[in-house]
């Protein structure tokens, strides 16, 4: 894809390069400068497209995968990064784009309005968050998507999903608070409930929902507590694991036992185990399902078989092999796609 910097003198473009790289560290030390370097190259398939959108005058954009030969309104997957130095094209990595390709299922990678170091606002509303740039609208920036999408007939409107991981995870659980009405289902990995929401989420309607967590993982505490307590900032607090599914069994209405089991442990070496705990019986028939990984860290599971991984912070750990997350997630939202172009 075209660069802007090609018209920048070298040693511009190093100084330039040098100060964003510098500065983004600062406020986010979990990322060498060298990582932040690569991670400014992200690349984009080529199947992708980069599209733009007003919100209240601000200018937002996201990456859209459309596959070819839709003849009708197709399902979509909106597809959240993390936090850090990262924008949509980060979340190619997932593979989710290959598997919309293949069946018939639009895929959108929104990018985060606040730059190098910024995240989606997600509903910590620490100051350390907002001082980051962590403070547009994001909930009015994907209405606006959503609205676009299936204003241009591009989107089942009955079959809007979002996922995202980390920061995205946390945005993707404030979305099913804030616009249920407009989702079809939703999926977090390596993600809790903010602590914030507790007591102001109030989906207009019951909502499937997958949660995917790592009990070692450093940075989205599993047992809840504060969000990466290693870097010494206030980057807001969060309900164990136990607690986000807790909520979101009684905001489903859901009764009765849910089914849980031991999954296989397919590789021994990885030091990890996987456990189901599903919710079935919950209202107009939606679930709440915990993927729980012992041992696993702040990795979406088997993630190094959905592509190359552009940058590998030090504070991962663990990726599960015994499942495919993506896959997980995919046939979570979607189902098996038989109706599928």
């Amino acid at each position: 894809m075209p660069r802007p910097d090609l018209f920048l003198l070298p040693v511009a473009l190093g100084l330039m390069l040098a100060a964003t790289t510098s500065k983004a560290q600062e406020r986010d030390p979990l990322f060498t400068t060298e990582q932040l370097a690569r991670m400014a190259n992200l690349s984009a398939p080529q199947e992708a497209s980069l599209e733009r959108i007003d919100v209240g005058g601000r200018e937002r954009s996201y990456w859209i995968v459309r596959p070819p030969g839709l003849t009708r309104p197709a399902p979509v997957v909106f597809v959240l990064h993390g936090g850090g130095p990262t924008d949509g094209r980060g979340t190619f990595r997932y593979g989710l784009h290959e598997r919309g390709l293949r069946d018939g299922v639009i895929t959108v990678h929104p990018n985060g309005a606040g730059g190098p170091g910024s995240g989606w606002n997600d509903g910590r509303q620490t100051s350390f968050l907002l001082a980051r740039g962590d403070a547009p609208d994001d909930v009015a920036f994907f209405s606006a998507m959503i609205g676009r999408l299936i204003a241009d007939g591009s989107a089942d409107p009955d079959q809007v999903y979002v996922t995202g991981g980390s920061n995205g995870g946390m945005m993707t659980l404030r979305l099913a608070c804030e616009i249920s009405d407009r989702l079809a289902g939703v999926a977090a990995f390596v993600a809790n409930l903010p602590e914030p929401l507790q007591t102001t989420c109030r989906p207009s309607r019951p909502i499937p929902v997958l949660l995917m967590n790592g009990t070692a993982d450093v940075m989205m505490p599993y047992d809840g507590g504060p969000v990466a307590p290693i870097t010494g900032q206030d980057r807001g607090m969060v309900l164990s694991t136990r607690e986000t599914v807790d909520f979101w069994v009684q905001a489903n209405g859901c009764i009765g036992d849910p089914e849980r089991l031991d999954l296989p442990d397919v590789d021994p070496s990885d030091g990890t185990r996987v456990s189901l705990e599903a919710h079935r019986a919950c209202a107009d028939g939606t679930t709440v399902v915990l993927y729980s990984v012992d041992g696993g860290g702040h990795q979406l599971p088997r993630l190094a078989e959905a592509g190359p991984r552009q940058v590998q912070p030090r504070t991962a750990g663990v990726s599960s092999r015994d499942i495919d997350g993506a896959a997980v997630i995919w046939t979570f939202l979607l189902g098996d796609r038989p109706e599928a172009q």
